[in-house]
């Protein structure tokens, strides 16, 4: 009998043994763990900390200045030594002038020839033509101008193109900087001016030929034409401003 009580004992003694173990393991870990942080949280602390955090200088390019609303009636001079000097409205863009904008509103105009006006504008509706005997638009104007007839700038800009067409003859065109194009057809082959020159209202640029084929039929004149921005307008819309 005593001994099979001893075999108790012993046996509950094992699993005892078992659960100290288990409970000095557990015991051990969180030590382990309280140390690591207590560790980390005191370096934060620590002679190094500063090292942590890093000043922003505020001049630097981007980064916002502190303002206040409160006026100030006298200036350090050390602030006025840094204070960034700008302009007196620093909200309005700036201001560019367009390019190529040698035209002015106010600029003379003139008709690039004296003539009657034989063959008016259409503004984009059919007509017939009397020389290839078919409907379509007259995108200009027709000018009477006997052959060797002087033919004009009819305002200031840039010879922008010169050259003959199987068509139209010869012809010129010329930039007026502001989006107005105006071309002349049926010149004769002897130009006076070149392409890039500078031009002023009134300057000769050519003399009327006649060369014109497609209006050979209508007596001798000279095609006008005007374009804004790439569309044909009327050329005496133009003219009158």
């Amino acid at each position: 009998m005593k001994k099979q009580g001893l075999a108790k004992v012993r046996a509950a003694m094992k699993g005892k043994g078992f659960i100290v173990a288990l409970a000095l393991s557990v015991a051990a870990v969180g030590f382990s763990t309280y140390y690591a942080y207590n560790s980390i949280m005191n370096g934060f602390g620590g002679e190094n900390s500063d090292e942590l955090f890093i000043e922003v200088d505020k001049n630097q390019p981007g980064v916002p200045l502190v303002t206040t609303t409160a006026a100030s009636t006298t200036t350090p001079a050390s602030a006025a030594a840094t204070t960034p000097q700008t302009s007196a409205d620093t909200s309005a863009e700036p201001q560019t002038e367009p390019a190529n904008n040698f035209f002015a509103a106010s600029s003379p105009r003139t008709m690039p020839a004296d003539g009657e006006i034989i063959n008016e504008y259409s503004d984009g509706e059919l007509v017939k033509s009397q020389t290839l005997n078919l409907w379509q638009t007259h995108d200009g104007v027709d000018i009477a101008a006997e052959v060797g007839t002087d033919v004009k700038a009819c305002g200031e800009g840039k010879i922008s193109n010169i050259w003959e067409d199987a068509l139209w003859g010869v012809c010129v065109s010329i930039d007026h900087g502001d989006g107005h194009i105006s071309s002349v057809y049926g010149l004769d082959a002897n130009i006076p001016v070149s392409i890039g020159q500078e031009v002023a209202c009134g300057d000769i640029i050519g003399k009327a030929g006649n060369t014109a084929e497609c209006e050979c039929k209508l007596a001798p004149h000279i095609h006008f034409e005007v374009k804004k921005d790439g569309g044909f307008i009327s050329p005496l819309s133009f003219i009158e401003g």
